[in-house]
């Protein structure tokens, strides 16, 4: 299982490496993620023009983003630029209308556990396991299978795609890429490195930012990739 695992990280890494359209796409995607965010963030409802660039932010981000996943899920197939280009647009409806009912039965667990008074820890330790780990995999499963296989696959098999999301070789996939794509750029911002001189401070910092930055990026893309070759009828 753990040799399997390395070797599909490994393809998954190789082949996005080697795949410049999907490349292309990934910094794209993730670019204008980053500037709708930064508009919906730093644009003031006061005009009406102002106020359709925040609403069209909130529509645009998660369209993006679910765009991304697409991607992440389906560059290592031998697809054209144009052939990715139409999956992408298809699957990032598909992606939210499975992803919705994910994240309201979160919101629903958060707040049944908000509403235990005590075992304080526990309930702090379920709650990042819920947000940081249920979540995560069981997303990743639907969107593999709705955008491989189509809604009414999902509907009939979620009690196999809940089941796929927790198996170990899944868990340890996903558990190596979190060093990637959360623990190694947290300790990368976050690591104090005394600097007298402010201008090498200052350029420290946003060499620090970059590269945790790239590396949440492909330390995500290259997660859902390894899962997605893992889940191939091949593989299984």
């Amino acid at each position: 299982m753990f040799t399997q695992s390395i070797k599909a990280a490994l393809a998954a890494l190789r082949l996005l490496l080697k795949n410049w359209s999907a490349l292309v796409l990934i910094v794209l995607l993730s670019g204008g993620l980053l500037f709708a965010g930064y508009l919906f963030v730093t644009t003031r409802e006061a005009t009406v023009w102002q106020l359709v660039v925040t609403l069209s932010s909130i529509v645009i981000a998660p369209l993006l983003f679910f765009a991304l996943q697409s991607v992440s899920i389906n560059y290592a197939d031998d697809q054209g630029l144009k052939t990715r280009i139409k999956k992408i647009a298809g699957d990032s409806v598909r992606l939210i209308v499975v992803t919705v009912p994910l994240i309201v039965l979160t919101a629903l667990a958060f707040y049944g556990l908000g509403k235990i008074n005590s075992y304080s820890t526990v309930v702090v330790a379920l709650r990042y396991l819920l947000a940081g780990v249920i979540a995560p995999l069981l997303a990743i499963q639907l969107w593999l299978t709705v955008s491989r296989e189509g809604f009414r696959s999902v509907l009939r098999s979620v009690h196999h795609v809940t089941a796929r999301a927790f198996t170990p070789q899944t868990v340890l996939v996903y558990g190596c890429g979190v060093l990637f794509f959360a623990v190694a750029p947290y300790l990368l911002i976050f690591r104090n490195m005394p600097i007298e001189r402010a201008w090498l401070e200052a350029s420290v910092l946003v060499l620090r930012l970059a590269a945790s930055a790239l590396l949440i990026l492909l330390g995500w893309v290259t997660t859902v990739g390894t899962l997605s070759i893992l889940s191939r009828p091949q593989q299984q």
